[in-house]
């Protein structure tokens, strides 16, 4: 059994200013990368599972099963995240945000201790899952290469006019921020100067079919909103069992369970995500598809992908270009 370490909830966290809107639209663009990140690395780590046809005991089968139906599941759940989080952007008059950075991301782009890869199912990519799902407050080693680099972010002063990138320590801690800032312009600005946008560009269960989408028109269906994102992903002021956390958690003592009976077990394919060209934004040399037949199918994939991406968001289809990986 994995050890979990108890919540602590006095744990210095630096704060999340809201002073204006623009802060809020920053905050909010933010964790929308981050749901659209997140959710790529679990995809990703699901397509590398192994079946049946690659000599798996029927035990190891079955376990691998679950944990690509629980992998999809969170998955589905991220995409979620990312629709209630552009909900919030729409009802302040903002646009929803699906552009991302390319992977791997390091330390800079996102405060130091969120970092992001696309890495094959197996102990380090649950490690990492568990450190980017753990629940605010909570101590927990990132995986083996995840070394915060960048320096902390400078703390937003209120007096500032332009928003700028802050230091938060975990998703929870950011949608947090984002609760607080909520709650804040409320009070300062009135309902009906903070949520100008229109309910006609709000996501609606109807349209998506999806029960828990929350379309946001004030500040009760805001903070219903970013509510069930804090529950699914960390739990419920430390209820994590059912949540992202738990789960992940229950996935790391089953394969650390089956490991012990068999030390040769290996649940993933060996895979590298690979890319079409080398990324602009990144100086060392990345794995490049070379063979033209599959090169030519991760273009394809890619275009798709762009597609689908405005197609989401109910805009024109217009090109985001969010990375030159195959991976997702």
């Amino acid at each position: 059994m994995l050890y979990s370490p108890a919540v602590d909830m006095t744990a210095a966290e630096p704060k999340v200013v809201v002073a204006h809107r623009e802060d809020l639209w920053w905050l909010l663009a933010e964790a929308c990368q981050l749901e659209h990140m997140i959710m790529c690395q679990y995809l990703f780590a699901e397509w590398t599972l192994k079946d049946k046809s690659d000599g798996l005991t029927d035990e190891q089968s079955e376990a691998i099963e679950r944990w690509r139906s629980l992998l999809r599941g969170i998955a589905i759940e991220e995409m979620l995240h990312l629709a209630l989080a552009a909900n919030v952007m729409s009802s302040i008059g903002a646009a929803p945000y699906l552009g991302r950075p390319n992977f791997p991301q390091r330390s800079g782009y996102f405060p130091a201790s969120i970092q992001l890869d696309l890495m094959p199912f197996g102990e380090r990519a649950l490690k990492h899952f568990l450190f980017l799902e753990r629940p605010e407050g909570m101590e927990r080693q990132d995986a083996e290469g995840f070394v915060p680099t960048a320096p902390s972010r400078e703390p937003l002063s209120e007096s500032e006019a332009m928003p700028r990138g802050q230091e938060f320590l975990t998703v929870g801690h950011l949608y947090r921020g984002i609760e607080d800032g909520l709650m804040r312009l409320t009070h300062d600005l009135g309902e009906r100067a903070l949520f100008v946008g229109s309910p006609r560009a709000q996501a609606t269960p109807e349209m998506f079919h999806w029960p828990q989408v929350v379309a946001v028109t004030d500040l009760d269906s805001a903070l219903r909103a970013v509510s069930e994102i804090i529950e699914q992903g960390e739990g419920a002021r430390g209820d994590w069992e059912d949540a992202h956390y738990g789960r992940f958690l229950r996935i790391w003592d089953e394969y650390h369970s089956l490991r012990e009976a068999d030390p040769d077990f290996e649940p993933a394919r060996p895979v590298v995500a690979a890319f079409t060209r080398q990324p602009f934004d990144l100086k060392d040399p990345v794995t490049v598809i070379t063979n033209p037949e599959a090169h030519r199918a991760a273009e394809v994939t890619t275009i798709a992908y762009e597609v689908l991406l405005p197609s989401y968001s109910g805009s024109s289809p217009i090109p985001t270009r969010p990375t030159s990986s195959s991976s997702c």
